[in-house]
């Protein structure tokens, strides 16, 4: 399973077409410089996988930018919220309690 098929899972997505999980995201509202991120790796390492689509080299500048932007995925989608909702769970009850009544959640 490629890393790109376990992150989708890990956003609550099939896993098995990694396109049709991308478009999931998208229309839930992911960013779409994550979704442009995503795409990258997912077309770039296709093609390594699959060549005779795009002319690119294996070479060591490629899997880098792949290994970068795949980091940046995983931060922006698991790291990113993770630590949001960990800091705001550790707010007062009576602050996270007023905030649900200004955004009508209560």
């Amino acid at each position: 399973m490629q890393p790109i098929q376990k992150l989708c899972k890990e956003l609550d997505q099939p896993g098995k077409n990694i396109n049709e999980d991308i478009g999931a995201l998208v229309r839930g509202g992911l960013d779409p410089r994550v979704q442009q991120a995503l795409d990258i790796v997912r077309v770039v390492g296709n093609s390594a996988v699959h060549p005779g689509q795009i002319d690119l080299r294996d070479d060591r500048k490629t899997a880098e930018t792949l290994f970068t932007l795949l980091n940046l995925i995983v931060d922006k989608t698991v790291s990113e919220p993770k630590h949001i909702a960990e800091l705001y769970a550790s707010l007062p009850e009576s602050a996270i309690q007023a905030i649900e009544k200004r955004d009508g959640k209560v």
